[in-house]
């Protein structure tokens, strides 16, 4: 073995299982961990001129809403909606964002359904009955 590289203990190993989990598309959380990490990324995927104008607050079966500063920056996102998109589907998984929404006010934005949630982590973690 060589020295300089270390072996991957259980830690690295399960999180790297747990990302590809939440990547493929089919587990329930995988929408919601690739919403996360697009906020994560935000600056990488758009340029940081962009990201200072505009800031994805919502997303919601395909559609992304992103918040823009003012009318002037509406004008400009609108024209490059499409590239934006190709850009966000080929990064993270193809098809993940179908259409993005622009808004100059956050509160336009549709929140989560909480029982949504919860029933995505049913899913996943049942309740046991044995407490």
């Amino acid at each position: 073995m060589d020295p300089k590289q270390k072996p991957k203990g259980k830690l690295s190993i399960g999180s790297e299982v747990l990302q590809r989990l939440f990547e493929n598309g089919k587990s329930p959380l995988s929408e919601q961990f690739m919403r996360w990490k697009l906020w994560a990324k935000w600056d990488e995927v758009v340029g940081p001129t962009i990201a200072k104008n505009a800031e994805p607050v919502g997303f919601q079966r395909g559609v992304l809403y992103v918040w823009v500063r003012n009318s002037s920056w509406m004008q400009q996102m609108i024209f490059m909606k499409d590239p934006i998109r190709d850009t966000i589907n080929q990064k993270f998984q193809n098809n993940f964002v179908k259409y993005i929404k622009f808004t100059l006010d956050r509160r336009e934005v549709p929140t989560q359904d909480q029982t949504d949630f919860k029933e995505m982590i049913s899913k996943i973690a049942p309740e046991s009955d044995d407490d």
